[in-house]
């Protein structure tokens, strides 16, 4: 179902939230404050299960928030990110740069190290819930590329199809809508992350993973090009 505004439970059906948590005094909190706040919380407390779960119903919004290896938490964002496209918040128990990079490499939305209060934990929820599921963006026609906003997916002209994430989607509408057009690195963080102090890293890594798709799954290189100051869509 989609989600055009965020509203009482009684609306709507509740967004849910799906949180992978090994932590048995922490998880049945995280689940206490969505489920205050009106969203359906589902909980999976082991990471053996977590990796074998398929999402028979695919949830709104991925939290992963695990002590378990390194290896197993980009394994759990690697397989999510293949079964959704919902936006995933990846909450790491050290600051570990690498680890960061490769999160955002591999399709995760957010990364938030720990430790942190609920108070920030619902914040950042709530960010995700109101930049995900507010007003839908229009599909877009633009050179070889046809934008779906409903499976958030690429369409190419000979109608291959290529699934987004959260922010490939937003960041490749963005830049759609203006072909030519140069987009300031300060405006492309404000309008896809929503803040323009954002590390300018999650950006660059953004443009990397989304141009190897255009590239790899739909034959089409050049179309987003770097320009001093920003990107911009290459012109019709």
């Amino acid at each position: 179902m989609a989600y055009n505004t965020i509203v009482a439970p009684s609306e709507v059906v509740p967004l849910r939230v799906y949180i992978v948590c090994d932590q048995t005094d922490t998880a049945p909190v995280w689940g206490y404050l969505i489920r205050e706040k009106g969203f359906l919380p589902f909980l999976e407390t082991s990471v053996e299960r977590a990796l074998q779960h398929t999402l028979e119903d695919v949830p709104d919004l991925i939290v992963i928030d695990v002590n378990a290896s390194y290896a197993q938490r980009m394994e759990l964002c690697r397989r999510y990110r293949a079964l959704s496209t919902s936006p995933i918040l990846l909450f790491l128990p050290v600051n570990n740069e690498q680890e960061i990079l490769e999160a955002y490499q591999v399709g995760v939305d957010e990364c938030v190290v720990k430790p942190i209060s609920p108070a920030i934990f619902m914040a950042k929820v709530l960010a995700w819930a109101r930049r995900s599921w507010t007003q839908p963006m229009r599909a877009l026609h633009t050179g070889p590329l046809r934008l779906d906003p409903t499976h958030r997916s690429v369409v190419t002209t000979d109608g291959h199809e290529v699934r987004l994430t959260n922010l490939e989607f937003r960041l490749l509408h963005l830049l759609m809508s203006r072909p030519g057009h140069l987009f300031r690195t300060e405006e492309i963080m404000q309008n896809v992350w929503g803040r323009e102090e954002a590390d300018t890293a999650w950006l660059k890594n953004l443009i990397y993973r989304l141009r190897k798709k255009l590239e790899d799954e739909a034959n089409q290189a050049g179309l987003i090009q770097t320009r001093p100051g920003g990107y911009s869509f290459m012109a019709e």
